[in-house]
């Protein structure tokens, strides 16, 4: 039976796969550990969470401004910065 390796992150004692898993029946697994800090990990920390819990809200609230250019949107931040 060939083998397949599933990225994930392990986290509090609990092992969160970052990809899916295409089985539905109860299986043998082999957890092999990475030395390598893994990219998707900044999405299970608390600080990443709570920014897109509000990012998420804002937006369900309609609270997004838009531009038609980087140059106009980093001109609208520098006048809020100013207050104007």
């Amino acid at each position: 039976m060939p083998q397949l390796a599933i990225k994930g992150l392990y986290k509090d004692g609990v092992i969160l796969p970052t990809e899916d898993i295409p089985f539905n029946k109860t299986m043998n697994v082999i957890i092999v550990f990475s030395p390598q800090e893994p990219i998707e990990s900044r999405y299970f920390q608390a600080d990443w969470q709570l920014a897109e819990k509000q990012a998420t809200e804002d937006y369900h609230q309609g609270n997004i401004r838009s531009a038609s250019s980087i140059d106009e949107m980093f001109n609208k931040i520098a006048m809020d910065k100013n207050g104007n």
